[in-house]
């Protein structure tokens, strides 16, 4: 009897399973049959801008003056004076260097000596011609010998005049080739000096070149970290010179901004030529790009809705590139997890600016 019922208990705790087991798998196909929810993708966001962005080349310039002469020596001697130490400014017309040259200076005195005994012998003769005690052409040959020895003496004057060199404009000493106490000879260099214009010289290579370098190509200048200044090229050199091959190319520093004082020959200048400019475009951060080398696009988000949209990037600056899409002025582009997003993906928005 025992055993009977302990035979009808096992049968009951099977069919116990056997129902339990039924339910669960009846409920379990309940679950798959349903369509899993998509769960958002978080992303940061940003909002496009209207702008205006350019494509630069940077290069470091050297300041020269525009205009740089140098004075050499007309006359043989030795340089006595260079009153104007380099970098120092001067007006026209000032000494710029002395010679002594004591040859010079004796052929003088010893010519207003010649005609100061013509002269007075031909004062003699005249006297003598009128009293009729002598013949005019004695007269005559003194008056000769007094203008040739007036010309000698002027053009000993002159020669001796040259042994001063005086500035032809204003402007500044930029070097000092010969010393003082040097011997000097005619054509020799004494000083070279240039004018208050100044002009930036850049040794550009032929790649930047055919990147849109050019003359009236738009340059910022940029000195001791203050204000920039705007100019533009003004001659490009016609060919390569040294061994890396380069162009020289001038770029005029405008009047106005030479009051400064800051534009010192041989000084370096950051100098950044403005290749291309795009006005008034739609620009989005770079890093809203996805596949920039393959197949650029980027991710609108309207709502919780990301939206693909295929786009040819333009100029880049300061992390911003230009692109071409319609925006409507309001909706906002993913900035992160780009490559989680699909067109048509739900997403969870985070305003990176406002995070910030």
């Amino acid at each position: 009897m025992i055993q009977k019922h302990k035979a009808l208990w096992i049968m009951a705790i099977i069919l116990l399973m056997v129902l339990a087991g039924c339910s669960a798998g009846g409920s379990i196909g309940k679950t798959e049959g349903k369509p899993a929810a998509e769960k958002p993708v978080a992303v940061r966001v940003e909002k496009p801008r209207i702008t205006s962005l350019e494509r630069r080349i940077s290069y470091i310039g050297t300041v020269y003056a525009r205009q740089e002469v140098p004075i050499i020596a007309r006359v043989q001697g030795t340089l006595a004076e260079l009153p104007f130490r380099e970098g120092e400014s001067f007006s026209r017309d000032e000494i710029l260097a002395m010679l002594d040259s004591p040859e010079l200076g004796a052929a003088v005195e010893r010519l207003e000596a010649e005609v100061d005994y013509w002269g007075r012998r031909h004062t003699t003769d005249k006297n003598l011609v009128a009293k009729g005690a002598l013949a005019p052409e004695q007269a005559d040959s003194s008056e000769r010998a007094i203008r040739s020895a007036r010309a000698s003496l002027d053009e000993a004057k002159a020669q001796l005049a040259k042994t001063v060199v005086t500035a032809p404009f204003d402007g500044t000493v930029l070097d000092w080739p010969a010393e003082i106490g040097q011997p000097v000879m005619p054509g020799q260099p004494l000083i070279l000096i240039g004018d208050e214009s100044r002009e930036i010289k850049v040794d550009v290579v032929e790649e930047d070149l055919e990147r849109g370098i050019g003359i009236g190509t738009q340059v910022e200048l940029h000195i001791n970290n203050g204000p920039s200044v705007a100019a533009s090229v003004s001659a490009i050199s016609p060919a390569a010179s040294g061994q890396s091959r380069t162009f020289s190319v001038t770029i005029p520093i405008p009047d106005t901004n030479l009051a400064k004082g800051l534009w010192r020959k041989g000084a370096s200048i950051r100098t950044e030529f403005i290749v291309q400019r795009q006005v008034d475009v739609v620009a989005v951060p770079t890093r809203a790009l996805a596949d920039r080398d393959s197949n650029p696009h980027l991710f609108v988000i309207t709502g919780e809705t990301a939206h693909r949209v295929d786009i040819e990037p333009g100029i880049s600056q300061e992390g911003w590139v230009a692109v071409d899409f319609d925006w409507n002025g309001q909706d906002f582009v993913a900035v992160t997890n780009l490559s989680s997003l699909q067109n048509g993906a739900p997403v969870y928005a985070v305003n990176a600016e406002r995070s910030r």
